[in-house]
């Protein structure tokens, strides 16, 4: 009798460590998923909102590179002065905005790939939770 108890609760064991293997690995394809759908939506938020701020801004720059060139009365001048104006914009960008952005990006993206719901289901505690309900059932079974 106590031989088949022995055979139930290894039984038992190797049952709880395969439901525990198999919702771990479920658990990461959902946290897999989830961190990649974000992602993506960043990415076509980016390509969106980039996309108008790209013409807005294209088309302010022409405004005022034909009103600086009527101002100036010379069509190129205005052309040459805004792009020369974007020139050094992007020579400050590059000397001194590398890190700054380096740093925003990657905060960025570390929140969006790191699970920050209140509400997250931990497999660590899964587990804990098993084995000890598990540990709990072998002594009520014991105590009989």
């Amino acid at each position: 009798m106590a031989f088949q108890e022995l055979t139930d609760n290894i039984h038992n064991v190797s049952q709880k460590v395969q439901d525990f293997v198999t919702s771990t690995a479920e658990f990461y394809k959902l946290r897999l998923f989830k961190s990649g759908m974000k992602g993506a939506i960043s990415l076509v938020n980016l390509l969106v909102f980039g996309s108008i701020f790209l013409f807005v801004l294209l088309f302010f720059s022409i405004g005022a590179a034909l009103w600086i060139g009527i101002e100036l009365e010379s069509p190129y001048a205005g052309f040459l002065i805004v792009g020369a104006f974007y020139g050094i914009a992007t020579l400050f960008l590059v000397i001194f905005g590398m890190k700054i952005i380096e740093r925003r990006l990657i905060l960025k993206f570390s929140k969006l790939l790191m699970d920050e719901d209140n509400n997250s289901v931990d497999p660590k505690s899964i587990a804990e939770q098993e084995v000890s309900d598990f540990a709990n059932t072998v002594t009520t079974e014991q105590t009989r």
